[in-house]
């Protein structure tokens, strides 16, 4: 199956784990997979700084006024999501797993 179809087949119900499953075999079809996860965090923290950066300039923290942003939050947001399965897909982690485990130690924490 090609991978536009792939992707057609994730929705708004789809599960994380089908959207993990989806950038394991995306990263594989465009030959990323070869990358270290040393470089994969290196982009991911790249892709961090950019979200910062059309936060700040979509929220009126702009460095020139004068200039018009077209900085895209959502574009953004997309790109640290797709990272953010990538690594978790190279560490051999169930990203929805991690996330319920550390739900249930956070609820039991006494927050301050």
């Amino acid at each position: 199956m090609e991978l536009k179809e792939k992707l057609g087949l994730l929705n708004e119900k789809s599960s994380i784990a089908e959207v993990q499953k989806y950038v394991k075999d995306m990263k594989k079809a465009r030959k990323f997979d070869r990358v270290t996860i040393e470089r994969e965090m290196m982009l991911f923290l790249e892709e961090l700084g950019e979200l910062a950066k059309a936060i700040r300039k979509n929220t009126n923290g702009h460095l020139d006024i004068a200039k018009e942003y077209n900085d895209s939050v959502e574009e953004e947001l997309a790109d640290c999501f797709i990272y953010l399965l990538s690594i978790a897909n190279m560490s051999n982690v169930d990203i929805f797993k991690a996330f319920k485990d550390k739900e249930i130690k956070n609820c039991d924490r006494v927050w301050k």
